[in-house]
């Protein structure tokens, strides 16, 4: 089978780009070893959520699916940052930008059943799921990938939106930077007794972040929880009881919402940071985790990956409208300077963030306060911050 793009993964960056291509009269192929297609209904609303920020929005809006997803969102117009050490506390307001919101929480699975619904309307997308590749080619003209089951798909491009473990990105021999933060993120589900206040709730503590996002289910109010805590802190915390649990997260959030009674099961796994020293090497492009991992304390990783989507997109429209090769080194440089800087400037500020917050020594301590008192008077700083944060530009 030839195709005009071959994606590797099918998640929701994958996913997205071949709707985005697709939508534009080009010839998909989307490969994938699993089937994240193939979402129960019931667990449509389950799961892990984003936050996504209103560049995001504007992807599933040109795409027709934003009505849909929407319906099941919850929003936030409001963010506040504090730092439980004494610092003046941060407050971001949707007003500020004049903005009517600042970005919307939803679950994974959600967004990805309707992408799938989507796909398989399509007639311009071939799926290859539950499929493992057996072998990569890539020449000065075309890119070859045989499956186990022994098909062959042969493309101009190949992208790979395969995750932080990326087979193109290895088999590309695309090295990376790669470290530990020595922090463990616990995710959750809560129900708390005082209400959200469609507000994204960020605090900072000596053992680690903590990110309370307002997510309604069923007409119930909720909150979905991102509580990162450094390794030694983690230990203490794998032991807890749901009831420890909560305990120990209203004491930490100094009772912001309330009474917390946890919600399902609680979910956890290691944090680490990663980038590409490229993002592209002959015919082959990367975009999303695996070109990059971030910290999820800012709420910034898919949000990234569907701007790089959005870049890689525009890019390969504008290149096919000129008639030009859509895999030639001239459009993967191209998407490579446009992106890379903004995704190596969340690198540093994930880094700073978490640098600037670990520990008590005092200097550290007064120079945070210095720094928060300032952002939260000058308002074209601040402007600029929740800008940066909505994915406005």
């Amino acid at each position: 089978m030839n195709v005009d793009v071959t994606i590797i993964g099918a998640g929701l960056v994958g996913c997205t780009l071949a709707c985005l291509l697709s939508n534009q009269g080009l010839k998909v192929g989307v490969v994938d070893r699993n089937n994240p297609l193939k979402v129960r209904k019931e667990s449509a609303l389950e799961g892990r959520t984003v936050a996504l920020n209103l560049s995001s929005v504007g992807i599933f809006q040109e795409l027709g699916l934003w009505s849909n997803i929407y319906h099941s969102t919850t929003n936030f117009n409001r963010i506040y940052v504090w730092d439980s050490t004494g610092s003046s506390p941060l407050e971001f307001l949707s007003e500020h930008v004049n903005e009517e919101n600042l970005g919307y929480v939803v679950s994974n699975n959600l967004v990805l059943s309707f992408l799938s619904k989507y796909i398989y309307k399509s007639k311009g997308i071939e799926l290859y799921l539950d499929s493992e590749i057996s072998s990569l080619k890539i020449d000065d003209t075309k890119t070859s990938i045989i499956l186990s089951d022994g098909k062959e798909v042969t493309s101009a491009l190949i992208v790979g939106a395969d995750g932080a473990n990326s087979f193109i990105r290895n088999k590309t021999n695309i090295e990376t930077r790669t470290w530990s933060y020595d922090q463990k993120a616990f995710v959750a589900s809560l129900k708390t007794k005082k209400p959200h206040l469609n507000t994204a709730w960020q605090v900072f503590t000596s053992t680690g972040p903590i990110a309370l996002l307002p997510y309604d289910k069923a007409g119930k109010a909720n909150v979905s929880l991102v509580w990162s805590a450094d390794n030694k802190y983690a230990e203490k915390i794998d032991k807890f009881t749901k009831k420890d649990f909560s305990r120990e997260l209203e004491e930490k959030t100094e009772s912001t919402l309330g009474e917390i009674e946890i919600i399902g099961d609680i979910y956890s796994f290691p944090l680490y940071q990663l980038h590409s020293k490229t993002y592209f090497s002959n015919r082959a492009v990367l975009v999303g985790d695996a070109a990059h991992s971030f910290h999820p304390l800012a709420g910034q990783g898919l949000n990234s990956g569907l701007s790089d989507v959005s870049c890689l997109f525009k890019l390969i429209a504008g290149y096919r409208r000129k008639a030009k090769d859509i895999g030639s080194k001239e459009i993967l440089r191209d998407y490579e300077k446009q992106r890379k800087a903004p995704n190596l400037a969340m690198v540093a500020l994930m880094e700073l963030f978490k640098q600037g917050f670990e520990g008590s020594n005092p200097w550290l301590k007064l120079t945070r306060n210095m720094a928060f008192k300032v952002a939260s008077e000058n308002k074209m700083l601040k402007r600029n911050l929740i800008k940066q944060a909505a994915g406005i530009t």
